[in-house]
């Protein structure tokens, strides 16, 4: 499991029992950056109602900071989980970080003792619309927790400590959803805009499609069957492509493997969802410059035919676009490295991937300097 072994330092402790008694609690929430914050805000108002009517909890403030995380997900820093407990009787720190035990999706972390929750937004996949009933769940489970109960699909299980519980979902799908979850919090719709040279290529090529009347007969020569496999070919091309060139497989050296696993296949869905889509707005454009450039008779006289159809356009499309997905898979080369990274994941994982590329510069660096002395 993946159980973090600390998530605020002793310094943050306070006596849960004394602060039942009081007439109210309060409540912060920390959000990362990106998805968390924009989910947080727009529940704000209704969680607020809803944990004053649960909970007894009198106020609720929400900010936006980074806090560090250990490589379970646990919050690092003892000193600054005192001073986010300053002025709040529970924090609930709401992160991008995939949290995982075994095969099952850790959704939320409550610690007892501490007062403190750790949500994992990627464990909701799509439905972030639940975060609303897991954070009233969670706060609910350190205020009252014999009126505490888990969300639907959902249970608690307990910790390595007495005084530490998660929040599971049910097994099974649950490292689908996760994977889900982590390809919506890339936000996998901010990558189109950055591949300008693949999309110069692509279009380039299928134009080449257009003008040539070869490419004409050879379209309408195969089956749908043969175009349909092009076009997956075209797409998986692509894909695998733009993992390969800009480094964006987890080869695992420095995470477990089950991780490795997961990151890799929220990072292949997120660019395989780019590709179909840049394929299906090639396609469009290409058709659409085949119906406005090709004259029907022009084209019925270059295929033997008595009369061209819409289908003999859509079959001049289909290849041509097959033909530029894979040349714009080379294209993509000439794209930033830096720009993909921003636009393929979240801040964390954008932050993570990061160290280790400086991580491996300064042993490359390291080695050479070694090299260098041993020669001189």
């Amino acid at each position: 499991m993946d159980h973090p072994e600390q998530t605020v330092g002793d310094a943050g402790r306070r006596d849960v029992a004394d602060r039942a008694d009081a007439d109210s609690w309060s409540v912060r929430i920390v959000a990362d950056p990106g998805p968390p914050t924009a989910t947080v805000d727009r529940i704000r108002t209704r969680l607020d109602k809803r944990l004053s009517e649960a909970a007894g909890i009198g106020s609720l403030t929400a900010d936006t900071e980074t806090l560090a995380l250990n490589p379970d997900g646990g919050l690092l820093i003892p000193e600054r989980g005192h001073a986010l407990h300053d002025d709040a009787s529970v924090v609930v720190v709401i992160t991008e970080f995939p949290r995982t035990d075994r095969r099952r999706g850790l959704i939320a972390e409550v610690d007892h003792r501490q007062s403190t929750v750790v949500v994992s937004l990627p464990a909701l996949g799509l439905a972030t619309h639940r975060l609303l009933p897991v954070l009233v769940a969670a706060v609910t489970r350190i205020r009252t927790p014999a009126e505490s109960k888990a969300p639907h699909g959902t249970r608690w299980q307990p910790g390595e400590r007495d005084d530490i519980e998660f929040l599971a979902g049910r097994r099974l799908l649950s490292r689908t959803r996760m994977v889900a979850g982590m390809v919506r919090g890339n936000r996998p719709w901010r990558l189109i805009p950055t591949l300008t040279g693949l999309m110069a290529a692509a279009a380039a090529t299928a134009s080449f499609g257009v003008f040539y009347s070869s490419i004409w007969a050879m379209a309408n020569a195969l089956s749908p069957w043969r175009l349909a496999g092009l076009s997956v070919l075209s797409v998986v091309v692509m894909t695998v492509w733009l993992i390969a060139n800009n480094r964006l497989w987890e080869r695992g050296g420095s995470l477990p493997s089950a991780r490795a696993r997961l990151y890799n296949a929220a990072t292949a869905t997120t660019v395989l969802l780019n590709a179909a889509v840049l394929y299906v707005g090639l396609f469009v454009a290409t058709a659409c410059a085949a119906l406005a450039v090709i004259d029907s008779g022009f084209l019925a006289q270059e295929l033997g035919r008595p009369s061209a159809s819409y289908r003999d356009y859509g079959y001049l499309a289909w290849l041509a676009t097959s033909m530029g997905t894979v040349a714009g898979a080379v294209g993509s080369s000439a794209d930033s490295y830096e720009d993909i990274l921003s636009a393929t994941y979240g801040y964390r994982e954008r932050g993570r991937r990061r160290a280790e590329d400086d991580h491996e510069r300064r042993i490359e660096a390291s080695r050479e300097t070694t090299r260098d002395e041993q020669e001189t």
